[in-house]
């Protein structure tokens, strides 16, 4: 691609891993007692190390080892965690590295997109390093949490779309659907996003009596998703005789949601707080038996469904009773999915980091679109609107929008080679010819 000498590579790679392993390893411990009120870095998150250890002990797919087996989260992640914890025991260095090893292969991945764009250097080399040194990556990668993994999962899966779309063949989407299974294991968020695909393909992406083919195309992705996914969702089904295709956590999500915005809370961890304890009380006035905590532990896995879809229920009700609360939830969410934290503080800290690097990626994207090259971003900037469109209604934090970081990147880096290259006096936003796909 560019001709450098493989010595000067190796020694700026090796460089990039030193400086990353300082900060994920040394810099952010160090800082985690004045850091620890904004960010939940150097700790496990949501749970999943409870799920891990007893998977590893050999306890099943549960939280705690008298409670019953869980739907609460997909089981991707805390396979992963299991077998880290196995391997090492439960060492959080180990799984720290394990995220960084994730944060490059995702950054690898993205030369692979950004090639599909452009030769530029700027571009193909700036925009990892761009997603490697972001706060937020570096957040996620210092926690035992979900959002590296889906990160990686997410950007091979763009990587497959982009072959899929150009080949237009059947083979390599279903490669695509299997790729996409394997994503909603780890998170389930982006199980509908094949209709967004369809979409797309059948309007812009549909050749001369194609029609046929893209249904046929749209018809294999799915079907290698769901046979990915078959085992969960019939393990799923054994346990509570309903289809649950991926966690059962979308009414405790939903009802955070609506509590939060009914307390406008942006930065504001007690309100969080107390809309479990809300939910506790509701789940013991419904007779239900159960473990307390921040999520309620259910002795029977159909209760823990039940109760989920009772409170799914209860909300949609509250908002169908009062559209403007509805809408109200979605600007907050939009607000909290970009810079949403924990105080007032980590909300501006936040908001320094994300709105510039929001506004160079809304900018390529706007470049692209003046440029007639929307079609090279497409996957890219549907995914982007999807997973916000899908979050929003419901519940948003800053840390979901840590998957989205490769492709905002990518985007953002197009804005910095259209800038050079009118500094330069050169007349396209990216070069004339982009790198052979490979």
């Amino acid at each position: 691609m560019i001709c450098r000498p493989q010595s000067l590579v190796i020694g700026w790679f090796l460089f990039i891993v030193v400086v990353n392993s300082i900060i994920l390893l040394v810099l952010i411990p160090e800082a985690s007692s004045s850091i620890g009120r904004f960010y939940s870095g150097n700790q496990y998150a949501d749970g999943y190390d409870q799920l891990a250890v007893n998977l590893a002990e050999g306890n099943g797919y549960r939280f705690y080892p008298d409670t019953a087996k869980t739907l609460l989260r997909e089981p991707g992640y805390p396979i992963l965690l299991a077998g880290i914890f196995m391997a090492f025991g439960k060492n959080f260095a180990a799984v720290k590295l394990t995220n960084m090893m994730l944060a490059f292969a995702v950054a690898y991945l993205m030369t692979r997109i950004a090639r599909k764009l452009s030769s530029s250097l700027l571009l193909v080399l700036g925009s990892p390093l761009l997603f490697l040194f972001h706060p937020e990556t570096l957040i996620a990668e210092s926690r035992g949490g979900v959002e590296i993994l889906f990160t990686f999962m997410l950007t091979v899966y763009i990587l497959t779309v982009y072959r899929a779309v150009k080949s237009n063949r059947w083979w390599d989407y279903l490669a695509s659907g299997g790729v996409l299974g394997l994503t909603v294991l780890v998170r389930g968020t982006p199980i509908l996003f094949p209709f967004v695909l369809l979409g797309y393909l059948l309007l812009f992406e549909r050749r001369e009596n194609q029609m046929v083919a893209v249904f046929r195309n749209f018809t294999v992705m799915a079907i290698a998703m769901f046979t990915v996914l078959s085992p969960w969702i019939i393990r799923n089904y054994s346990l509570t005789a309903k289809f649950v295709p991926t966690a059962s956590v979308l009414g405790v999500s939903a009802h955070t949601g609506l509590y939060l915005s009914r307390h406008q809370a942006i930065g504001n961890v007690l309100v969080d707080r107390q809309a479990a304890w809300e939910r506790s009380k509701l789940a013991h006035e419904l007779g239900y038996h159960f473990k307390d905590g921040y999520y309620q532990y259910f002795y029977s896995t159909s209760d823990e469904v039940s109760f989920s879809q009772y409170l799914f229920k209860k909300v949609v009700h509250e908002y169908e009773s009062s559209p403007m609360l509805f809408i109200r939830t979605i600007g907050l969410n939009l607000l909290k999915f970009w810079c949403g934290g924990k105080t007032w503080k980590s909300v501006a800290m936040n908001a320094i980091v994300q709105f510039p690097f929001l506004a160079l990626a809304i900018m390529g994207f706007v470049l692209c679109l003046r440029n007639d090259r929307v079609k090279d971003i497409a996957p890219m900037a549907l995914l982007i609107i999807y997973i916000v469109a899908v979050s929003i209604p419901i519940l948003a934090q800053a840390r979901y929008g840590e998957p989205l970081i490769p492709f905002l990147s990518i985007l953002a880096c197009i804005t910095l080679v259209t800038a050079q290259r009118r500094f330069n006096g050169a007349r396209y936003m990216l070069h004339e010819a982009p790198t052979p796909c490979s």
